[in-house]
């Protein structure tokens, strides 16, 4: 009876072994303090940079990384379901290598950002005043003068006004030229609905105004500006 009573008692105190075992195993799996607070520190640099570039974004006109941008912004929304007391250890550090990798991305588009606000400031605009004389033998309906690339759709100067037909002068027009000299274009349709493009070579125009000449090259077969 005693043996079975210490046999009992050994097995009481095997199973109290294994229960502390298991304790012990549990614990193990979850998250260390200093994993937390490692992701924790990731994290709260990474919103500093987020906020870094938010500042940033406002101070440029250029809208080429909006969308690149709200993407960014919405991985790191992501991050904010994640409960680092529920995962393991090599669970945060994947998650740690992802802001890791976001961190590189925000370091980029905030360097990208920096250098456009810097072309932004030091595209300051020469305003130069232009004279057109229609020195052809046509007369025009429609003419729009705009900067190169600018798009596709341009007002018409002379919407309200008569037709510039041939000896007519039109004055009071502009055009600006930035850093990069970009050309400007002449866009002109005449009465009969024929449209005629001209570029316009801005950098060679002083602040005092150019006096164009539209005439008819007959070399090249088309219309001119000189």
């Amino acid at each position: 009876m005693k043996k079975n009573i210490k046999t009992y008692k050994n097995k009481k105190m095997l199973a109290g072994a294994a229960l502390c075992t298991m304790c012990f195993y549990l614990a193990a799996c979850g998250p260390s303090k200093e994993k937390i607070a490692q992701a924790q520190q990731k994290y709260t640099a990474l919103v500093e940079l987020n906020n870094q570039v938010v500042e940033a974004h406002k101070k440029v006109e250029d809208s080429s990384l909006d969308e690149e941008l709200v993407d960014l912004r919405g991985r790191i929304s992501e991050l904010e379901a994640y409960n680092l007391s529920e995962m393991k250890n090599e669970e945060i550090d994947a998650l740690i290598g992802t802001m890791d990798s976001l961190k590189d991305s925000y370091e980029n588009y905030l360097e990208a950002l920096i250098d456009i606000n810097d072309k932004e400031e030091a595209a300051v605009l020469t305003t130069i005043p232009v004279t057109l004389t229609n020195q052809t033998e046509l007369s025009f309906s429609g003419i729009s003068l705009y900067e190169k690339g600018s798009g596709s759709t341009h007002a018409n100067i002379l919407e309200e006004l008569d037709a510039l037909n041939p000896g007519r002068i039109l004055a009071g027009l502009v055009v600006k030229r930035d850093v990069d000299n970009t050309p400007w274009m002449l866009s002109l349709k005449d009465t009969e609905g024929a449209e005629y493009e001209i570029e316009l070579p801005v950098e060679e125009y002083t602040e005092e105004g150019i006096g164009l000449e539209i005439v008819y090259d007959e070399e090249e077969g088309a219309l001119a500006a000189r």
